[in-house]
């Protein structure tokens, strides 16, 4: 993901307290983990969307392969006697 290691947190965090100031970081960084949170939420919404459809390309896949496999080892129907006529 990202590499970012301790000494670069620790960079960030100084410039963060000297820019934003003391006494706003606290609500900075609640915000921030609040669109952290959002964004894992989506990202987790779009996997499981992405799963979902593979798991429904999959069942389909399997279901035309055994209808397949169904029709290939089935014998084949009589012709049907359209000459005849229908019984009364």
């Amino acid at each position: 993901m990202l590499d970012v290691a301790w000494p670069e947190l620790v960079v960030i965090g100084a410039v963060a307290l000297v820019a934003i100031g003391p006494k706003d970081l606290p609500k900075v960084m609640h915000a921030l983990g609040q669109w952290a949170a959002k964004a894992r939420r989506m990202l987790h919404d779009i996997h499981s969307a992405f799963d979902q459809l593979n798991y429904e390309a999959e069942v389909a896949e399997k279901l035309k392969k055994d209808e397949q496999e169904k029709a290939a080892s089935s014998p084949p129907k009589p012709p049907e006697d359209h000459d005849r006529p229908a019984a009364p």
